[in-house]
């Protein structure tokens, strides 16, 4: 290369910028096909990550319309949730009306001691606490490394006994109070005592936090209580507010006493939004696919992956699961998606749904709708067997991977090319440098001699013209 900076000192006629442009002129046959051949590879793994998303995107709403739980939207509703809200799982619940009666609210035990002089100096007394809560004991070590209101409530806290220990400042001195984690009856604490001093029922010691039947040496501040409540007439108990395990699939949340209606209806609006949002995503799916596989007049070219198997293949899957008659509902009211309101647009590809003809036919017959859609008796509705087509193309070992990766190994396979091009290019370059140079090398040495020559001739010519004289 250092070289060329002195081509063309003997003639004038070779240069750097001459070896420059003649090496351009060489390359640039081979660079702008490999330039098309990577654009063209680029834009093709772009158009199939366009694709993959639209799919991905897609098999969402195809995932809850493939599940009987999806076509099973329930709404509910409560006359007075000041009294009782409500909870549904559309999985198992079923319509109905109930009308509830709240006559007692749940709520957790509370204990109380007497009074101590400040939390950290006044000792308790040492010995073992056992705590029960719903069937389970655990017991709580007192001695000189926790025998103080505080020491004893952190002990408790860390314990897991199913209750939590806190320290009340009455203005007059400190107390600790016992709340069970939990309302309810069988959550009622039980503190029995072995007291350090021999004696677990007196008032002194650590026996004076004894609650268990045989000393009471605790105040009880809030009584443990269970939820007590009728239900369309019917007594029902619970040990939490949250009453479940009623009426299947159904959780009342009661908050006072008082009586409230619950009404449990099925929701159209809900799994017709559901259907749209099936729709949308369809429909942006194939607005992906028309821009990469379809014919623009406009421009007169065609997508990228105009003419590709895999966008094809996709489409034929989808058109072919619109129009399919699941196995066994050949005489049903509903057998295809258009018996549902969603209908393709033959000039655009793209689908259309009636939302009103769908809650008709939901309401009429909701088990005919949802054996369309989703899985019954082991088999696949239209929903899960167009997400499963999905699953297909998008798996790791599916045909959108497949032909990413080609496209990537075509990559690779350009880089190797340009790889090979800047040698070759290199070579070609030296190799011009070297022959401009013996070129220029030679015309400079005629060129010397032709001046040596000429100097010789004009040296001469005198001598003759005064020869003649």
């Amino acid at each position: 290369m250092a070289g060329i900076s002195s081509l063309g000192a003997g003639s004038g006629i070779f240069s750097a910028d001459l070896v420059d442009k003649l090496v351009n002129a060489e390359r640039q046959p081979t660079e702008l096909r490999l330039n098309r051949r990577e654009n063209e590879a680029e834009s093709k793994i772009s158009a199939f990550g366009a694709l993959r998303s639209a799919l991905e995107a897609l098999k969402t709403p195809l995932e809850t319309l493939a599940s009987s739980e999806g076509l099973k939207a329930l709404t509910a509703t409560s006359t007075n949730e000041s009294v009782a809200a409500v909870n549904v799982d559309p999985a198992t619940a079923s319509r109905g009306s109930y009308s509830i009666n709240v006559t007692q609210l749940a709520q957790a035990q509370s204990l109380a001691s007497a009074t101590f002089a400040d939390t950290d100096t006044t000792t308790v007394g040492t010995g073992t606490l056992t705590f029960t809560v719903n069937g389970v004991s655990t017991d709580v070590t007192v001695d000189g490394s926790n025998n103080t209101l505080q020491g004893l409530a952190d002990s408790i806290n860390d314990s897991g006994a199913g209750l939590s220990a806190g320290i009340v400042d009455t203005g007059s001195g400190f107390r600790l109070v016992l709340s069970s984690d939990e309302s309810g009856l069988q959550n009622a604490i039980q503190v029995s005592v072995a007291d350090s001093d021999g004696n677990s029922t007196d008032a002194s010691g650590l026996s004076q936090f004894a609650f268990d039947g045989t000393a009471s040496n605790l105040t009880e501040t809030v009584a443990a209580q269970d939820a007590l409540l009728e239900v369309n007439g019917i007594a029902v108990s619970r040990s939490s507010n949250n009453v479940e395990n009623v009426v299947e699939g159904i959780t009342f949340d009661i908050r006072s006493l008082g009586a409230s209606t619950i009404k449990v209806e099925r929701d159209p609006d809900e799994v017709a939004g559901r259907v749209q949002e099936f729709i949308d995503k369809y429909n942006a799916l194939k607005d992906v696919i028309n821009k990469a596989s379809g014919y623009s007049a406009g421009s007169g070219s065609s997508g990228i992956l105009s003419g590709d198997s895999t966008i094809r293949n996709i489409e034929r899957d989808l058109r072919s699961a619109f129009t399919a008659i699941p196995a066994g509902m050949e005489n049903s009211s509903v057998r295809t998606l258009a018996d549902l309101g969603i209908k393709t647009d033959p000039s655009t590809g793209r689908l259309e749904f009636d939302d009103s003809v769908f809650k008709e036919k939901l309401e009429s017959d909701p088990q005919a709708v949802t054996a369309l859609l989703s899985e019954q008796n082991g088999t696949n509705g239209i929903a899960g067997q167009i997400e499963a087509s999905i699953e297909n193309y998008l798996a790791s070992d599916g045909a959108i991977s497949s032909r990413t990766e080609g496209l990537n190994r075509t990559l690779d396979d350009i880089q190797e090319q340009r790889d090979r091009l800047d040698l070759r290019m290199q070579t070609y370059r030296e190799r011009l440098v070297a022959q401009f140079s013996a070129a220029d090398s030679l015309i400079s040495q005629l060129n010397s001699t032709g001046n040596y020559v000429s100097q010789q001739l004009a040296a001469i010519a005198p001598q003759q013209s005064s020869g003649k004289q």
